[in-house]
Parts: structure tokens; C-alpha cells; sequence
């Protein structure tokens, strides 16, 4: 079952941000689609989830993401609305749903905090760090660093007990300019405690700069490695970085409740679906080719789970069975998952390693070593406070 949705509700942007996989790389298909969703393509899409959800027999709780382009363009009034329809829809099925949203921060006022609480969305803001980094890439449409919104936005949310109750934290597109104590400093200054971080999307067509293939380190690996001991070392357990748990739990031998794009090989069952009411697989993909997402359905004519035949979303339903062939027989696959499909992506396939390969091979081998260490202190631990319990 297919329990996690984008919505594009706003295909247009008040930032141009300069590595955005929808505005600035091959696809450009963002012209052809309506600036804004239709009340009636809302309604179709929340019609044709709720008949999805009732179709399987799983019936997982489904998480609705709100998202653009920048998704408070689509005004107050109109914001109102989708949520109703979507209540009308799911409450009488008794589906068990939350909204979330993923907002570059600059358009939020106290007006939105209260009206996104009302609602019960859940809010993420993109930050990429300090101000030199994050207004190297987070441009408005002038051409301006926008690093002092955002940062006010935060402290808007961080303010009132509405914004509390909405905030989700942060994601952090990485930047190897900005050492990483440096960045995890100042995300932990703002009072920030879930911490989301994503690798720049490159792959083997538009390598990271200095790549020398994937057996080769892109110096990722070490950056990843100092960020995580950031958060080891400060060992509060209040913050939380969904980017080291995931494979910290798989390496532990546990499973993810959801497949997670970066991370196993778990089913990652999520749909987009835009503002004309196409259904397509995960946007980032917009990175590696022109009209690499379009599958010609619609909320309009098509059922959900027809997505789920479609070849682009194979590599993300039979992650195993698509991986390459030096990854298949790799003592890490099962907590890598052969890396974020985006990144494997070379001549029209996917199955190749990541071009973070070798980055991703550092990071892990640390972290499991870091767990034996940990386990190790408190085996340790139980042995002497047994002693101490004899004696």
C-alpha cells in the first residue's frame, strides 16, 4: 500500500534556490503545470487516496506531506480548504491520517502559525546552516540570501505555544564548506532538536565536483562521520537526526516501521501528486532527466495503485531486485539500500552504486563500531554494578 503523499499544491517558488531538483536541473516541466491545485484536483486526489486506502488490506495510517514549489502560496483561504475537503473524505472512513508540510519559511506571519495549528499541520523549515552557507544556494527570486527570514520564522514558531506544537525542525541540505561542528553548533544554538540533513543530489551524469567514481571517497564520508560524533558526543537524547537513526536501527538488526528512501531495503511507498493532478513517483528524480516522473496518470482517470506498476517505481517497491551487481553481494546493503535512487542514476538505469559509495561505506563502518563501543561500556557497566551488588 502506497500510505505516504506529496502534494504539490503550489508549482511555483518565492526562492531559487540554486541545487533545487525541480526548478534548476534537466526537468523543467514545472512551466506546463497550473501555479496552484484545484479544489477539484484536491478533491479527486483525497477521493482517490481514501479509495486506495480501502482497497488494501494493510490500511496503514497515511501521511500527507503539503508541498511545492513553496506550499503557503497557496494562500490562507485555499489552505483552509484542501484540509476540509481532505477531513470530509478520510474522517468518515476513520482513516488514521496526518498532514505535514515542508516549507522554505519566508511567507509564515503569526496568522499562519495560528491557521497550520488550527489545522493540525505539522511544519519542517529548509535551513541550511549559518548565514554564509545557507545564502550561498537559499536565494529569493531577487537574487537576495533569505538566511534572516528563515531564522526569524523559526524563532516565530519557537514562540508561541501554537508554533511549539506545529514544528518538526529542520533539513539541511550539506554543504563540505561548512564544517560540520560548525553547522551542528549553530542548529543546536537556534534550540533546534530534530535535525534532518540531506546529501546534494548528484549522480553519475552531474558527479559531485572532484569525483573520481564510487569507490572513491567524495570527502562526504568524513564529514558525515565528525557530524555524527556531534551528536554522539553531546548524547542528548532530546535530539533527534533521522538521517543517523535509520541505519543506526537497521545495523542493530531492527526494521523501519516506513521504507526510507536513503536508507534499506524496505519498499518506500510513496506517490506525488501534482498540481494538475498527475501521479507520479518521488520528485528529487526530477534531478536526473527531463520527464523522468511522468507516467501519464491522473487523479482524474487513474487509481492510486496503478503507480504501482509503473517501471520508474521499481527500483523504489523491489529495491533488492534492482540494485547492482557489486551492491548485491555488498556486507551492507541491507542498512544502505544501494543509497538514494536519485544518486545511482546513469544512462537512463538505475542500477548502480551510489556516487556516494564509498562515503556511505566510512559513515556506516564508524557507526557500527560506534555501537559496539557503546554496547561493549555497557556490558561493562552490568558486570561491575553486579560485583558491586556481591560485595
Amino acid at each position: 500500500m502506497i500510505n505516504q503523499f506529496i502534494l504539490k499544491v503550489a508549482s511555483r517558488c518565492n526562492m531559487r534556490c540554486k541545487y533545487c531538483y525541480v526548478y534548476e536541473h534537466q526537468d523543467q516541466s514545472w512551466r506546463d503545470q497550473p501555479a496552484l491545485m484545484s479544489e477539484t484536483v484536491m478533491r479527486m486526489a483525497a477521493q482517490r487516496i481514501a479509495e486506495h486506502w480501502q482497497g488494501s488490506e494493510e490500511r496503514l495510517p497515511v501521511r500527507l506531506v503539503l508541498h511545492g514549489g513553496e506550499p503557503l502560496l497557496l494562500g490562507k483561504a485555499k489552505m483552509r480548504r484542501l484540509i476540509t475537503i481532505f477531513r470530509e473524505v478520510f474522517d468518515p472512513l476513520g482513516i488514521n491520517y496526518t498532514f505535514l508540510m515542508q516549507s522554505n519559511g519566508l511567507l509564515f506571519d503569526p496568522e499562519w502559525v495560528e491557521l497550520l495549528h488550527e489545522l493540525r499541520v505539522g511544519v519542517g523549515i529548509s535551513l541550511d546552516g549559518p548565514r554564509a552557507f545557507h545564502d550561498r544556494h537559499r536565494l529569493d527570486v531577487q537574487g537576495m540570501g533569505t538566511h534572516r527570514r528563515v531564522t526569524d520564522t523559526i524563532e516565530l514558531l519557537q514562540g508561541t505555544a501554537a508554533g511549539q506544537a506545529i514544528f518538526g525542525g529542520t533539513i539541511s541540505v550539506l554543504n563540505r564548506d561548512c564544517p560540520p561542528e560548525e553547522l551542528y553548533a549553530f542548529l543546536r544554538g537556534l534550540g533546534l532538536q530534530k535535525l534532518g540533513f540531506l546529501l546534494p543530489d548528484h549522480n553519475f551524469e552531474h558527479p559531485p565536483a572532484g569525483w573520481r567514481g564510487p569507490e572513491q571517497p567524495t570527502g562526504f564520508g568524513e564529514y558525515l562521520i565528525r557530524l555524527f560524533d556531534c551528536w554522539i558526543q553531546e548524547a542528548d537524547p532530546q535530539v533527534s537526526i533521522g538521517f543517523f537513526e535509520m541505519p543506526m536501527r537497521l545495523l542493530r538488526g531492527s526494521s523501519l516501521r516506513w521504507g526510507d528512501e536513503y536508507w534499506g531495503l524496505t519498499p518506500a511507498m510513496l506517490a506525488v501528486i501534482e498540481t494538475d493532478g498527475s501521479i507520479e513517483p518521488v520528485d528529487y528524480l526530477k534531478v536526473c532527466a527531463a520527464g523522468i516522473t511522468k507516467t501519464s496518470l491522473n487523479v482524474a482517470t487513474d487509481p492510486i495503485a496503478a503507480l504501482l506498476a509503473t517501471s520508474i517505481l521499481q527500483p523504489l517497491v523491489e529495491r533488492e531486485a534492482h540494485l547492482a551487481p557489486v551492491c548485491q553481494s555488498c556486507r551492507l546493503k541491507s542498512v544502505c539500500g544501494g543509497g538514494l535512487l536519485a544518486h545511482r542514476y546513469h544512462q537512463g538505469h538505475f542500477s548502480n552504486p551510489s556516487v556516494y559509495c564509498h562515503d556511505i561505506q566510512q559513515l556506516l563502518d564508524h557507526m557500527a563500531a560506534t555501537i559496539t563501543l557503546f554496547e561493549l561500556a555497557a556490558s561493562w557497566q552490568k558486570k561491575a554494578d553486579a560485583v558491586s551488588i556481591v560485595n
